[in-house]
Order: structure tokens, then C-alpha cells, then sequence
């Protein structure tokens, strides 16, 4: 399954962040806000890049964070937002 256009804008942003500090979780709350993606949107779009295993994330219902794999970085080069 193909990652949407959202998926792949979240992808490139943990991208980014993990160029910054290779640690760093980001919550769905940022990814809204910096996005400005609708909260619905991103819960869905990491849900199918965690069911891809292109991120990790502890999908409960509130305070949920973000943080990309190696397979995600990977997955991400080349790839347009």
C-alpha cells in the first residue's frame, strides 16, 4: 500500500527531525500544528506508516509520539512531499 500525500509530508518531517537529534519523538499534536493537517488525517497516515514499519509509534489514544525507523529513512529518500 502506498503511503498517502499526508503520509509521505509526516514521513519527511521525521526526516528532518531525525536529521536534527536522531532521538527526537515528535507528538501527533506537532505534526498537526506543523503540517496543519487535521487531527484525524495524521492519526490515520501513522497509522499506515507504522502498519509499513517506516515509523514507530505507541498508538493510544491521547499523547501519542512519532519517531521514524532506519526503514523509514530509507523509504524517504527519493520521495517528493
Amino acid at each position: 500500500m502506498t503511503p498517502t500525500h499526508n503520509a509521505l509530508r509526516i514521513l519527511h518531517y521525521l526526516t528532518t527531525i531525525h536529521a536534527i537529534n536522531p532521538r527526537t519523538e515528535v507528538s501527533l499534536i506537532e505534526l498537526e500544528r506543523e503540517l496543519e493537517i487535521e487531527a484525524g488525517e495524521v492519526r490515520s497516515s501513522v497509522e499506515t506508516l507504522v502498519a509499513q514499519g517506516l515509523v514507530q509509534a505507541d498508538l493510544f489514544p491521547v499523547n501519542v509520539w512519532v519517531q521514524i525507523t532506519e526503514e523509514g529513512l530509507a523509504r524517504s529518500e527519493g520521495t517528493v512531499p
